[in-house]
C-alpha cells in the first residue's frame, strides 16, 4: 500500500511537470528528467525495484505502436533512403563508435556490455523532437524524416540491443550467427506484425464499437510484442508493422469518433507512460549514486559528456556527408539556390535533433540485475547512470537550443493553400450532388434540400480566398463564441431552466462543434 500511495504521488507531480512544461513552451521529457532527478534524491522515498523484463514489456509496445501512428505514410516512402541512412546506418555506426568508447572508459568491463550500451543511447527520441518542431510551421517532409528515423532505429538499436544482451547473459558471441539471428529476428518480427495488423485491426475495424474499438487497441501492440518474442522474433519490429498498418486502417475508418477518441486516449496514455519511466529512473538515482563516490559521480558525468559530444558529431558528420550528394545534384537543378539553401537549413536541423529520450531509459533500466551463474551485473549501475546523464543533456543542449536554431534559419512552410481550396471545392461538388440525389430520392423536402445547401456552401464559401491570419482569426473566434456559448448554458441549467440530461446532450453538441478546431498537441 505505501508503494501504491508512492507511485499514485509521484504520478501526480509529473503531471503537474508536464503542464509546467507546456505553460513554458519546453518538450516535457526535460522537465520530467529534472523532476525525476529531484524527486529521487528525496530521503523520505523509496526505490522500486522491478523485473527488468517487465519494464521493457510495458513501456515499449505501446510507445513504438503509438509513434507510429504518427507517421505520414507517402512521405516516408518519399523519403525511406534518407530515414533508413538515419535509423539503419547512423544506428549502427553510433552503437559501434559509442560501444569501443565506453570500453575505453571502462577497460575491465565486458565487450557486450559496451556494445549494450552503444545500443541502448543510439536511438533519438521522437516527441522530444517533434514537440518543438509542430510549434513551428515546416514541411511535412521534415516531420516525416525525424520521426520516421525515430520509428525505424528504435526498432534496429533494440534488435542490436537484444543481440547484445545475450551475448552479455550467454558470455558467447559468434558473429556469423548473431547476422543469422539478426535476419530471422527480423523478417520474423516484420512477417508477425504483418499477420497480426491485417487480422486484428480488421477485426476492430468491422467488428468493434468505436468505445470498445479504442480499449482493444490497447491490447494490440502487448499481443503483438508477447507473440512475437514466444516464436524468437523481435517484438520491437512486430509492433511496429502492425502500427503502420493499423494507422493506414484508422485513415479510412467510417467513425470519426473512433479517430477523436483514439488519439485522444492515446495522447493520455503515452504521457503516463513517459512520466512512469522519468519518476521511475528518477527513484532509482539515488540508490546509484549512493554507492558511488562524489568523484566517480563526477567523473561518470564527465564521460556522458564526452559520449553526448561523440554522439553529436558522428551526426553531424553522417548527416551533412549524406545530404552533400543530394546538394550538388542540386546544383543542376534550375532553381538551384532555393534547393541548396533547403538542403542546408534541413540538413542544419535534422543533425542538431537528436535527443534521446524513453526508449533509452527503458532499455537501460530492462539490464537484467544477475547473471545465469548468479553473479551481479557488473556495470548496470554505471549503464543506467551514464545514460541518465547523456539524455539530460541532449534534451538540455539541443532540445533548449533547436527552437532559436529553426528561427535563426528562417525555416518555414507555406501550405498549399490553392491545392487546399481545389480540394475543398470538390468536395462540396460531392456534397451538392449528393443533396440533388437524396432530394429526388425524396429523402429530403424542398426546404431541407435549400437548408443543407447553403450550410455546406457556406462552409466552403468562409475559407475561400482568406489569408492564413484571418483563418487563425476566425478560429480563435470560433473557440470564443463556443465558450461563450457553454457560459450561458450553465447560467440556463442553474437557473433549473433544463435538467442534468438534457444540459448533457446540449453540451455534448457544443463539445462536437470545438472538436475540429485543433487537436490538443504537445508541446
Amino acid at each position: 500500500m505505501d508503494n501504491f500511495q508512492t507511485f499514485i504521488l509521484l504520478m501526480f507531480l509529473a503531471s503537474l511537470l508536464v503542464s509546467f512544461s507546456q505553460k513554458i513552451h519546453i518538450p516535457y521529457p526535460i522537465s520530467l528528467i529534472l523532476g525525476g532527478a529531484a524527486i529521487g534524491f528525496n530521503s523520505y522515498l523509496h526505490p522500486i525495484f522491478f523485473d527488468p523484463n517487465l519494464i521493457l514489456l510495458i513501456v515499449l509496445p505501446p510507445v513504438l505502436y503509438y509513434s507510429a501512428f504518427g507517421i505520414f505514410i507517402r512521405e516516408f516512402k518519399r523519403n525511406w533512403r534518407e530515414i533508413l541512412s538515419l535509423a539503419l546506418g547512423l544506428v549502427l555506426i553510433t552503437t559501434l563508435i559509442v560501444g569501443m568508447l565506453f570500453k575505453w572508459l571502462f577497460p575491465d568491463l565486458p565487450w557486450a556490455l559496451a556494445f549494450a550500451f552503444g545500443a541502448i543511447i543510439s536511438p533519438p527520441d521522437a516527441i522530444a523532437a517533434t514537440t518543438i518542431l509542430k510549434r513551428f510551421s515546416i514541411s511535412n517532409r521534415l516531420l516525416t524524416i525525424l520521426e520516421g528515423e525515430s520509428l525505424v532505429n528504435d526498432a534496429s538499436a533494440l534488435v542490436l540491443y537484444r543481440i547484445a544482451v545475450v551475448a552479455l547473459v550467454s558470455g558467447t558471441f559468434s558473429f556469423s550467427e548473431a547476422s543469422v539471428n539478426f535476419v530471422k529476428v527480423v523478417l520474423g518480427g516484420v512477417f508477425v506484425g504483418a499477420i497480426l495488423g491485417l487480422s486484428m485491426q480488421a477485426f476492430s475495424r468491422r467488428y468493434l464499437e468505436p468505445v470498445v474499438g479504442v480499449v482493444f487497441s490497447f491490447t494490440i501492440p502487448y499481443i503483438t510484442y508477447i507473440l512475437a518474442d514466444v516464436f524468437g522474433f523481435s517484438g520491437v519490429l512486430a509492433v511496429v508493422t502492425n502500427g503502420l498498418i493499423g494507422s493506414q486502417i484508422l485513415l479510412r475508418h467510417p467513425s470519426s469518433l473512433r479517430r477523436i477518441l483514439g488519439y485522444a486516449v492515446w495522447d493520455i496514455f503515452v504521457i503516463l507512460l513517459n512520466c512512469f519511466v522519468f519518476i521511475l529512473i528518477g527513484l532509482q538515482l539515488r540508490s546509484l549514486t549512493s554507492m558511488m563516490t562524489y568523484k566517480q559521480i563526477l567523473t561518470y558525468s564527465m564521460y556522458a559528456f564526452i559520449i553526448m559530444t561523440v554522439m553529436v558529431i558522428i551526426r553531424v558528420l553522417w548527416v551533412y556527408a549524406k545530404n552533400s550528394i543530394a546538394y550538388y545534384q542540386a546544383k543542376k537543378h534550375p532553381e538551384s539556390h532555393a534547393v541548396c539553401s533547403r538542403i542546408v537549413r534541413e540538413s542544419v536541423v535534422i543533425a542538431w535533433a537528436g535527443m534521446r529520450g524513453i526508449v533509452s531509459l527503458t532499455a537501460a533500466l530492462a539490464l537484467p540485475y544477475m547473471l545465469p551463474n548468479g553473479m551481479p551485473l557488473e556495470g548496470r549501475n554505471e549503464v543506467i547512470f551514464i545514460t541518465f546523464v547523456v539524455i539530460l543533456l541532449t534534451l538540455l543542449i539541443p532540445g533548449l537550443t533547436l527552437p532559436y536554431l529553426i528561427q535563426r534559419l528562417k525555416i518555414h512552410h507555406q501550405p498549399e493553400y490553392h491545392l487546399i481550396l481545389k480540394v475543398k471545392k470538390q468536395l462540396m461538388k460531392v456534397a451538392e450532388e449528393a443533396l440533388m440525389r437524396l432530394h429526388k430520392q425524396k429523402k429530403i423536402n424542398e426546404t431541407e434540400f435549400k437548408f443543407l445547401k447553403k450550410y455546406f456552401n457556406l462552409q466552403h464559401r468562409v475559407y475561400e480566398n482568406i489569408p492564413k491570419k484571418q483563418l487563425e482569426d476566425l478560429e480563435e473566434a470560433k473557440r470564443i463564441v463556443v465558450k461563450e456559448q457553454r457560459k450561458k448554458l450553465f447560467e440556463i441549467w442553474d437557473s433549473l431552466e433544463i435538467d442534468d440530461k438534457l444540459l448533457l446532450e446540449l453540451e455534448q453538441e457544443l463539445d462536437i462543434t470545438e472538436t475540429h478546431l485543433a487537436r490538443a498537441e504537445l508541446v
